[in-house]
């Protein structure tokens, strides 16, 4: 998960005055009216950082998220944050009507939590199913002329990819979080998560 403070070049006791100043200033800086379309990505990062930071029960809840991911640091799998919704997604979307982008088909998934789990946050692990490249042929489908009996001549493996999702804090029933995979060997895989609460 990214830092926040570290994105608005605060020390996490900073007050909101001070954090208002931060954001006001690389707003302004990445701005992409400003700065141009390069830049557009660190200004949402920037925008989503304050919008955690300036509500007081919003930072709390992400200051335990925070504390938590640096007590398990060791933590071998991938782990993928999961963010509340921001205007990336819309403006995604706008970019892929423009410019004729074909977006990634993604693998539907659904995670259950427990209500306390969907209030206080928690960290869900994922077994993610992929396709790899084999490692016995390199993906040819053949070694030495003769048919690969690992992959059956496919050139490809079905694996799965662990990962650690970290579900934030408020979340709702039905909510829906998209994020990307990529593992050694395999395409980048988008994955689509539906949240049930129970």
């Amino acid at each position: 998960m990214r830092d926040y403070y570290d994105v608005l070049g605060v020390s996490p006791d900073a007050g909101a005055d001070e954090i208002k100043r931060a954001y006001r200033q690389l707003a302004r800086r990445y701005h992409p009216d400003i700065s141009g379309d390069d830049r557009g990505a660190a200004f949402l990062e920037v925008s989503r950082a304050y919008e955690v930071l300036r509500d007081p029960s919003r930072r709390l809840s992400y200051d335990a998220v925070l504390e938590g991911q640096q007590a398990r640091a060791g933590w071998l799998a991938d782990e993928v944050a999961i963010d509340f919704p921001s205007v990336s997604s819309v403006l995604d979307r706008m970019r892929h009507s423009f410019f004729g982008e074909a977006p990634l088909a993604a693998l539907a998934a659904e995670i259950v939590v427990t209500p306390q789990e969907a209030f206080w946050g928690v960290a869900v692990p994922m077994a993610v199913p992929l396709r790899r490249t084999c490692p016995r042929c390199g993906g040819r489908g053949e070694v030495w002329a003769e048919w690969c009996a690992a992959c059956r001549g496919d050139g490809e493996v079905s694996s799965t990819h662990e990962v650690r999702l970290r579900i934030p804090a408020g979340v709702c029933e039905g909510a829906r979080f998209r994020f990307t995979v990529a593992a050694p060997g395999a395409p980048v895989t988008l994955v689509e998560v539906r949240l049930t609460i129970r």
